[in-house]
Formats: structure tokens, C-alpha cells, sequence
């Protein structure tokens, strides 16, 4: 049983802007899990390191999370930490804290980004 869909699109240049006001650790701690963290701050340990990359690793996160919140919205609504994306031979695999609780026994998502954007869908099944 699918118990919801949801799309996202991000336009990175937004991103990009949000870092570049107040920083890359303000938005990477406001919307990656612990997880995420660990390894965002791990890949990129300056702020000025490959920028570009991290502006994507972070609008991809932000993307896919606001998918799995639309797919859940309005039974549940969930937190940006509650999401994790991680990658399994490069195709991004989600894990939602308490995922159980509010029914989801499997999860799919695509993200694909060109250019200034990046757009994401998932699928939740219960």
C-alpha cells in the first residue's frame, strides 16, 4: 500500500544564497541528521572547499527531505532530522527515524538535478 508520493524542486541558486549569508554550518545543522553531518563535515572540512559540491550535497538533502515530508503531510510531519539520506552504490536510500511509527515498511526515491536545479520524488509504502 503506498501511503504517500512526494516531489520536490529546488532551485540551487537559493542554496547557494542561504550559505552565502550566513554560512554552510548554520543550514548543514538545521537540516542534516547527525549522520549527515558527520559526513558533510567530513567531505568539506573548510568552508571555502569545492563550494559547488556542497551547495548540491546540501540542496540534494533538502530537496529529498521536503519530498518525504509532502509525502507524509498531513497525517505526519516530520522534522529535518528525522530524515537521512545516505547512498547505496550511488543511488541516494532513505532512513526515517521512527519510520515504523508512522507506517512506512519501505521507501524509494529518485533525485536528478541539471544545471541551477535539483528535483526529487519519493514513494512510501506502508
Amino acid at each position: 500500500m503506498i501511503l504517500g508520493i512526494g516531489v520536490d524542486l529546488v532551485h540551487l541558486q537559493r542554496i547557494a544564497s542561504l550559505v552565502a549569508r550566513r554560512g554552510r554550518t548554520p543550514l548543514a545543522t538545521r537540516i542534516l541528521s547527525p549522520l549527515e553531518l558527520k559526513e558533510f563535515t567530513q567531505r568539506f572540512p573548510h568552508d571555502d572547499n569545492a563550494i559547488d559540491q556542497q551547495v548540491m550535497y546540501l540542496g540534494s538533502r533538502w530537496c529529498i527531505k521536503e519530498a518525504v515530508y509532502k509525502a507524509l503531510y498531513p497525517i505526519h510531519k516530520l522534522e529535518w532530522k528525522q530524515v537521512t539520506v545516505a547512498k547505496n552504490q550511488g543511488k541516494p536510500v532513505l532512513h526515517v527515524a521512527n519510520g515504523e511509527a508512522y507506517g512506512i515498511r519501505r521507501s524509494h526515491v529518485a533525485l536528478s538535478h541539471d544545471g541551477e536545479y535539483a528535483i526529487s520524488q519519493v514513494v512510501l509504502e506502508g
